[in-house]
């Protein structure tokens, strides 16, 4: 009977992060196309509509809207934009979380993102993984900060968000692990681990 239980829950973990995830791609989309339609069809003839053209809309409104932030005249409007929206107290919390978080998977982002460490936290607690975000403070005008300090995010697990630290590189340690598998392991709480690439091969 355990080994039937066993093999059952065996099952059962490999299944439900599958349809957790089909269902969550497949209702983002839906959501999508239901709010993307309505703008498609403000635009063109109603006839003109078939199912899956809110989505197609919205990616290439994404992809225009790249190539328009890197000219610099539509990143000063945009940057301006940004700045009076950033004035608003309730919308400028959710904003910013939203924005930092999905900014973190980002390819300009990671390169941010320098080395993965982990921090000791105070009082003998235990240790924390998190990301150098600035190791040289020669490169960044930052008065408040000695030379033997770094800048160290440490992100939220299950949550949107995170802590910078600013603390002497004692009180870090490397760890030989990439951003992608540090990420995943923080935003799961470690219940998801990394791959070891070096125990793999042999």
């Amino acid at each position: 009977m355990k080994r039937i239980s066993n093999t059952f829950f065996k099952g059962l973990i490999a299944i439900i992060p599958l349809i957790l995830t089909c269902y969550l791609l497949l209702w983002l989309a839906d959501t999508g196309e239901m709010v993307l339609a309505n703008i498609f069809k403000f635009f063109f003839p109603n006839s003109w509509y078939i199912k899956g053209f809110g989505v197609v809309l919205g990616l290439a409104v994404a992809y225009f809207f790249g190539l328009f932030l890197e000219t610099l005249t539509f990143l000063r409007l945009f940057n301006r934009f940004e700045g009076g929206v950033l004035r608003i107290p309730v919308f400028k919390s959710i904003y910013t979380a939203i924005r930092d978080f999905i900014s973190l998977f980002s390819s300009e982002q990671k390169g941010k993102l320098k080395q993965v460490v982990l921090v000791n936290i105070p009082s003998g607690y235990g240790q924390q993984i998190g990301f150098v975000t600035v190791s040289d403070f020669e490169e960044i005008s930052h008065t408040f900060i000695a030379d033997d300090q770094i800048a160290v995010y440490l992100p939220f697990s299950y949550a949107i968000g995170g802590n910078t630290v600013i603390l002497s590189r004692e009180n870090v340690v490397e760890i030989d692990i990439s951003i992608e598998d540090a990420l995943r392991f923080i935003a799961t709480a470690g219940v998801v681990g990394y791959v070891n690439d070096d125990k793999n091969n042999h």
